[in-house]
């Protein structure tokens, strides 16, 4: 894809397409209506947000709608009329709950799994009747084994099976019975609504995923407009456990030349021809799945004229290969150091040309629901982007949550809707967002380093939990450590295998990483040598010495555009037509000046991420000095000659200050509240303050100054300071690692004119130029939503609806909601005038 830097600057004046952030519209099944629609609709458009991919999830209450009753149906063409009316994308995911399934799969169409049971036979015994355990069982194959199940037999052959087993003798000892039974998984669609209870799928039957799109896809589509619908949506996948289908032995003959069943014992048994047939086994199945599953999905959108989005990982087996079919490419995880979804899914779409690449967002963000405020969305998008992805989606927007407290929110997400406190800013926060996406979606991304998949590898055998989730499984090779000590470099990667470096050429790489203990295919190493890349084989496989190892394969090279602290400052950059673009995220807990240097003698332009507004940057020796706050963020153009076209058309983001005169106003303030108005001294911490109540979510700050002259002002709050002590959260939960001198956002006012808002790095507002005399400085400060709005949100359901549904979800970490938070203007903000 092709882009200008006049593209570039058009983009952060705000023509940014359709890059601005989608979100995953959570349908309650019991929450649905149209007056929850429109609400939800327009305060979307009003924030900022491109558009909705609805997902239809449990039951919050009592009775309510059945997924794919005409009712229902209905609602879903009312919201693709409503998103149309307001110009909003429109994507519709096509099934219910996750992985699909739902009550039309039986036993012949659901997901199965393959079931050993060991038999120790006392000698003599012939035959035996076999009588399978659970319904829907059905019996693979059996197989004989001189020895006992203390004493496993070494050799093993293959049963006569029929009515009965007949057990040929192997001599006059114990034999063991070895029986392979197709059984189902059992797993029911998870957090299914009404109505779509049942079996998930069988994900390689080309039978099972037809009745799928007859059932549940089509209805849909035709619900909501195939003209209104811009592309179908399939999740990640989790058919847990899946590894057989009962077509399984006659798909293997075909494509694998030789009969499966005489060798299937050795998946359960071990030893030797055990990684061929593992290999085999996993190789056919992925092969079913991307036929009968990916590609069918694919051809049934692009029958109807809408593209296919999904997310291709987890279970079953599948490769980065497995997108090809796929028209827009997913992943999800946040960290630019860290190997993530997000790093297969833009792998892929470098091999195959693919863009934008969107990524699932803000799942578990500082868990639970509410507890993010505007600058961890910020931060954590960050992240996602420093990753090679250019488009979000924001996970999610539960329905209903405009129509204000008490509409409910989804168990495993933050609840990104009007309701919190802090939404005054939310626009400024996602036309930010906007704005970067639609940079990084010009140009094709910069990545000098290649990473190979160790795809033989994790074929031949697997360790731990999730063994057919290859996506997992590599971090055996390719963990965070190994990701981290590339970027922190200053080079960015992809993760290859030899299908990919077939369909997206070896000469976009200057070197390729061989993880220790893999070997490169024959395939791969004449792609590469015929690209001119370098091959270093590491032998170190974690730890320093790998991380050595690393560091001496690609010393020499020069990042796009480097930084004097790679370990902290994540860069991600963009080849235009005679130009580059970079995204500079500082990710460490503490501010720092930033010294940027490009591989050329390139002009050096930078802008404001999040405003589009040029910043100061300190020139010398053909470097330029940022000063960045915790997770602040910079685009960086760099061009041949004076600088991009247009570049004069934006603005600074602060006027040039000659002399400055600063005053620390502690004093002087007064603060209302729900308790009335009374004087404050600053800091203020609301949790700490006994008048104010649970339910105050916003208090406004006043307070007064006297100007001897007219002069630029400017109020800084601070910067963000380190706990010492960080709150408890899980794991793959975001959150910033420094707190930031308001909590969450305020909006400030100079003599009652709105002046500008502080949520983000860096904490400060220009005032603009007051003159002589007395000014009224009003800060409006919103808290999280971790107080009322939460309380009235997160309670679940009732012991009825638990009754009437079962129980289907329990919200998250929702006993930790309020653990360390600090609301309030927390520092002594200052006052910065200067009369120039």
């Amino acid at each position: 894809m092709s882009g200008t830097m006049q593209e570039v600057v058009q983009a952060l004046q705000g023509e940014t397409g359709h890059a601005a952030p989608l979100m995953r519209w959570w349908w309650f099944s019991t929450h649905v209506s149209e007056a929850a629609i429109d609400a939800d609709l327009d305060a979307m458009l009003a924030a900022g947000i491109g558009g909705v991919e609805l997902a239809f999830v449990y039951p919050v209450d009592e009775g309510g709608l059945r997924f794919g009753d005409p009712e229902f149906l209905s609602l879903v063409g009312f919201a693709a009329r409503g998103a149309q009316r307001r110009g909003l994308r429109f994507d519709l995911t096509l099934g219910a709950g996750w992985p699909f399934g739902g009550p039309y799969i039986d036993a012949s169409t659901a997901a199965r799994g393959l079931h050993w049971e060991r038999i120790e036979l006392a000698p003599g015994a012939t035959e035996l009747a076999f009588r399978t355990s659970l319904d829907g069982d059905e019996l693979v194959s059996a197989y004989v084994g001189a020895g006992s199940i203390q004493e496993l037999p070494a050799e093993w052959v293959r049963a006569e099976c029929g009515e009965r087993i007949h057990v040929p003798a192997l001599g006059g000892g114990p034999r063991v019975l070895l029986v392979a039974v197709s059984r189902l998984t059992g797993q029911n669609v998870k957090r299914a609504p009404r109505g779509a209870e049942g079996l998930v799928l069988d994900h390689y039957s080309a039978v099972a995923v037809q009745a799928h799109l007859d059932s549940v896809a089509t209805p849909l589509l035709a619900a909501a407009g195939a003209t209104r619908v811009h592309a179908g949506f399939c999740d990640s996948f989790e058919v847990y456990e899946s590894d057989w289908t009962t077509e399984l032995p006659r798909e293997f003959l075909a494509r694998r030349g030789y009969d499966l069943l005489p060798e299937l014992w050795r998946l359960e048994i071990g030893g030797d021809g055990t990684a061929r047939v593992r290999t085999d086994v996993m190789t056919t199945l992925r092969e079913l799945f991307e036929e009968h599953f990916v590609q069918a999905f694919g051809d049934w959108a692009h029958g109807h004229g809408l593209l296919f989005r999904a997310q291709c990982y987890g279970e079953p087996p599948m490769l980065m290969s497995s997108y090809r079919d796929v028209d827009l490419i997913e992943g999800e995880g946040w960290g630019w150091r860290r190997w993530t979804k997000n790093a297969w899914a833009v792998s892929a779409a470098g091999a195959y040309g693919r863009s934008p690449v969107s990524s699932e967002t803000w799942t578990w963000v500082h868990s639970p629901s509410f507890r993010a405020g505007p600058a961890e969305l910020l931060g954590e998008a960050y992240e996602h982007l420093l990753s090679g992805v250019n488009l979000l989606v924001g996970h999610g927007w539960p329905l209903g949550g405009a129509l204000g407290h008490g509409q409910p929110v989804f168990y495993a997400s933050g609840a990104l809707d009007s309701r919190n406190p802090w939404w005054p800013v939310a626009r400024e926060l996602f036309s930010g967002l906007a704005r970067v996406s639609a940079v990084l979606q010009l140009g094709e991304r910069i990545a000098q380093v290649a990473i190979y998949h160790p795809v033989g590898e994790l074929l031949a055998s697997a360790e731990g939990e999730r063994p057919f989730d290859l996506w997992r499984q590599t971090r055996r090779y390719v963990d965070d450590e190994f990701v981290s000590a590339v970027r922190t470099t200053g080079l960015e990667y992809d993760l290859v295998d030899d299908a990919l470096l077939e369909v997206g050429g070896a000469d976009r790489f200057e070197v390729l990483l061989v993880p220790a203990g893999c070997a490169l295919s024959a395939a791969a190493a004449q792609f590469l040598s015929s690209a001119g890349v370098r091959v270093v084989h590491l032998s170190a496989s974690c730890g320093q010495a790998r991380r050595a190892e690393i560091r001496a394969a690609v010393h020499g090279m020069v990042p796009p555009l480097a930084t004097s602290a790679p370990d902290t400052v994540g860069v991600t950059t963009r080849q235009l037509d005679g130009s580059r673009i970079s995204l500079l995220v500082n990710t460490g807990e503490h501010s720092a000046d930033v010294v940027l240097a490009t591989c050329d003698d390139s002009t050096l332009t930078v802008w404001d991420a999040v405003s589009g507004q040029r910043r100061a940057a300190v020139l010398g020796d053909g470097s330029r000095t940022v000063r960045l706050g915790s997770y602040e963020a910079v685009l960086v153009g760099q061009t041949q000659g004076e600088g991009p076209v247009g570049v004069d058309e934006l603005e600074m983001t602060s006027p040039a200050l000659g002399q400055v005169h600063e005053e620390p106003l502690a004093a002087g303030w007064f603060v209302r509240s729900s308790s009335g108005r009374r004087p404050v001294t600053l800091p203020h911490t609301w949790e700490d303050d006994p008048k104010v109540t649970h339910d105050d979510e916003q208090l406004v700050y006043e307070t007064t100054v006297e100007l001897e002259r007219p002069a630029s002002a400017a109020l800084d709050f601070g910067e963000a300071s380190v706990p010492e002590v960080g709150a408890a959260r899980r794991e793959n939960s975001f959150a910033l690692p420094a707190d930031p001198p308001v909590g969450a956002a305020a909006s400030v006012e100079v003599d009652g004119l709105p002046v500008g808002s502080v949520w983000r790095t860096p904490y400060s507002v220009q005032l603009g130029r007051l003159a002589e005399g007395r000014h009224t400085i009003t800060v409006a400060v919103s808290s999280l939503g971790v107080r009322g709005t939460a309380a009235r949100a997160i309670a679940g359901t009732s012991a009825a609806a638990r009754d009437a549904n079962g129980v289907r979800f329990r919200v998250q970490d929702a006993s930790r909601r309020r653990d360390g938070v600090r609301s309030g203007i927390l520092r002594v903000p200052t006052l910065r005038l200067s009369a120039d």
